[in-house]
C-alpha cells in the first residue's frame, strides 16, 4: 500500500482550491540557492584539461567545457567515481526542478553521449544492449 501524500496548506489556500479557485505556483527563487561564482570557475583546470584527453574522442564534452568550464571542472573532479559522475550527468541532462531551459548547441547531445560512455564503465554494464560503443 502506497503511502499518502499530502502539503501543508493555510485554512485560506484550502478555502480558495474548495472554492474552486486554482492554486497558485510560486518558483523557487533558484539563484539565492546557487554559490557565488569564483574566479576557477571561469577557466578549465589542468585536471579537466587532462580528463577531456582522457576520453574517446567521441565522448569529450568539448563544446560544454568550452562555454561551461565550472560544469567541465565538476565533471572532472567527479571522474574518479563512475557512480557520482553517472549521477551528476543524470542530473545535468534530466530537469527534476522544472522549467529549465537545457543546453544549446548540442552540448545536450556532447553530455548524452558521454553518459553514454560512463554508463558503460559502470561495472555490472559491460555489454548492456542499446548503449552505443563510444570507444571504437
Amino acid at each position: 500500500m502506497e503511502p499518502l501524500t499530502f502539503e501543508f496548506v493555510t485554512v485560506e489556500e484550502a478555502r480558495k482550491i474548495l472554492d474552486g479557485e486554482p492554486p497558485v505556483q510560486v518558483a523557487p527563487d533558484w539563484n539565492g540557492l546557487r554559490r557565488a561564482p569564483s574566479p576557477e570557475d571561469a577557466v578549465l583546470s589542468d585536471a579537466a584539461m587532462r580528463w577531456l584527453l582522457s576520453l574517446p574522442a567521441e565522448a569529450r564534452p568539448l563544446v560544454l567545457c568550452r562555454r561551461y568550464p565550472r560544469i567541465g571542472n565538476q565533471l572532472a573532479a567527479l571522474c574518479a567515481n563512475p557512480a557520482a559522475l553517472h549521477a551528476f550527468l543524470v542530473e545535468l541532462l534530466i530537469d527534476k526542478r522544472g522549467g529549465r531551459q537545457g543546453f544549446p548547441d548540442g552540448i545536450a547531445l556532447e553530455l548524452s553521449r558521454l553518459h553514454a560512455y560512463m554508463v558503460r564503465q559502470l561495472p555490472g554494464v559491460d555489454d548492456a544492449p542499446g548503449w552505443p560503443d563510444l570507444t571504437d
